[in-house]
């Protein structure tokens, strides 16, 4: 744009007389001739300043609310050989009725057991751990952190997990411990998290309903009204699965449309656990002649066959985590089993590794061997 086309211009938009050369030199030197060129002048403080509010606003309004959502994390698969496998078990010292679990990382190369900076006792300590029926921990990748619940509690995001207390389901973030309650007064059997809302049934005998509950208002509503013969077990990330006790039905309720679907299969089944896609794992065939098989199952109704089950009937508290393409089993005993593509089932003895704490259970996928020692660093 030219300068007297510019002049033109302001002396049009103003409608005075002919503009003052004063005036005219300094809103030229105001006005930049090229947009593309403009530049903030060296001694203003302003872009600065508004930057510095805008960061302060946001980290006011974090610190506000200690049950915010973090971007979701997804840590990369750890080779075998960099694995330390998080588990847990009960420590060699117990002191009268008080069961003391000592949490810590198996080394899958040397079979070593490194503690974890902290110890988890249960009972009075921690409420949680002994919840819906039977202990758990899990090793919160995500947050770096144990935290006194199974898996399937854990937020997606690893900042918070849900559980129960009595007849509550409390939120808690991991890091500053804020806890609020969700639900009160109402006996649930609590599922998970599924996407960013959690899951839960109520039961009436071998019939149940499900509900899902807003971990933001605390609104809960019934997606799946009580239906005999269907009790829902597990959530997943697009879906929750059910399957009746000593049956050969699975049941799917999806959670984005909201449909219910389920296939009946020959023989027996038993609901195990999800594989990092969200398809069920199972337990195919008869524990009273311990045969079978374990197999993922799809959304079709075909299955895949991961390997002979025998030794997995024989097994007690069967834990099983999905950790990328593998699939690690823990059972009391020190039995531990592990499923990839490349090898199949395999069993790992542990029975004769005496540094592990006693009846190792699995408590997460594998961490790298630096991230365990950048933890022991931290703490110690």
């Amino acid at each position: 744009m030219s300068e007297e086309l510019l002049i033109r211009r302001i002396r049009a938009a103003l409608d005075v007389a002919p503009v003052d050369p004063a005036l005219r030199s300094r809103v030229i030197a105001s006005l930049p001739m090229d947009r593309r060129q403009a530049r903030a002048r060296p001694n203003s403080w302003a872009p600065t300043l508004a930057a510095a509010l805008a960061v302060a606003v946001v980290v006011g309004l974090v610190w506000a609310n200690p049950f915010r959502s973090f971007p979701s994390r997804h840590p990369a698969t750890v080779p075998l050989f960099e694995c330390a496998l998080p588990v847990y078990g009960f420590a060699p010292y117990q002191t009268g009725t008080l069961k003391v679990y000592d949490v810590g990382f198996l080394d899958l190369s040397t079979r070593a057991f490194t503690p974890a900076p902290m110890s988890i006792a249960s009972a009075d300590q921690t409420r949680a751990v002994l919840s819906n029926e039977s202990p758990a921990l899990s090793y919160d990748r995500a947050a770096g952190a144990w935290v006194p619940v199974k898996g399937s509690w854990v937020a997606p995001n690893g900042m918070s997990y849900v559980y129960l207390d009595g007849s509550d389901i409390h939120l808690r973030a991991v890091r500053s411990q804020a806890d609020r309650v969700l639900l009160s007064n109402k006996s649930v059997f609590l599922i998970g998290w599924s996407g960013g809302s959690v899951y839960y049934a109520t039961r009436d005998g071998y019939a149940s309903d499900l509900w899902v509950l807003d971990p933001v208002t605390g609104k809960n509503r019934r997606v799946v009204p009580m239906q005999s013969m269907t009790e829902w077990w597990m959530a997943g990330p697009n879906a929750i699965w059910g399957s009746p006790y000593y049956s050969g039905k699975l049941a799917r309720y999806d959670t984005k449309t909201n449909a219910v679907s389920s296939w009946s299969v020959d023989g027996l089944l038993e609901l195990v656990g999800l594989d990092s896609s969200g398809n069920p794992i199972v337990l195919r065939g008869d524990r009273a002649n311990e045969s079978g098989d374990v197999a993922v199952m799809h959304g079709d109704g075909s299955a895949s066959s991961l390997g002979s089950a025998s030794q997995l009937f024989k097994a007690g508290g069967l834990t099983t985590i999905a950790d990328g393409d593998r699939i690690w089993l823990s059972a009391s005993g020190q039995r531990l089993w592990v499923y990839s593509p490349d090898t199949g089932l395999l069993f790992l003895d542990q029975s004769a590794n005496s540094s592990l704490p006693s009846g190792l259970v699995v408590a997460g996928g594998c961490v790298s061997k630096e991230e365990v020692r950048t933890q022991l660093d931290t703490a110690g």
